[in-house]
C-alpha cells in the first residue's frame, strides 16, 4: 500500500503503539490526524510531525468519535486510513 499522501486517522496517537504508527506513517509522506484523549500530548506530537492535525477525542463517546471524524475531514477533505489503536 502506497501510504505518502494519503490521510490517516490514527487513534491511540498519544503513546505505544498509537505514537510509533503516527510517526511511521508520518515519516512515509502520509497526513496524520493523532487521536487521544491527552490533548497537551498531541499538540506536541502534531508540531512535530509534517501537516498533522491533533484532534483530542475520548473514543469511548460516540457522539465525541463522529465530531472527531468531521472535523478531520473537514480539515484534509478525506479520510483515507483509519489505524483503530485507542484503548
Amino acid at each position: 500500500m502506497e501510504i505518502a499522501g494519503t490521510v490517516a486517522i490514527i487513534t491511540g496517537a498519544s503513546g505505544g503503539i498509537g505514537l510509533a504508527a503516527a510517526q511511521l506513517f508520518a515519516a512515509r509522506g502520509a497526513r496524520v490526524a493523532l487521536v487521544a484523549r491527552s490533548a497537551e500530548r498531541l499538540v506536541t506530537l502534531a508540531a512535530a510531525l509534517p501537516d498533522a492535525f491533533a484532534v483530542p477525542t475520548d473514543m469511548r463517546d460516540p457522539a465525541a468519535v463522529q465530531a472527531m471524524v468531521a472535523r478531520v475531514h473537514a480539515h484534509y477533505g478525506r479520510i483515507d486510513v483509519l489505524v483503530n489503536n485507542a484503548g
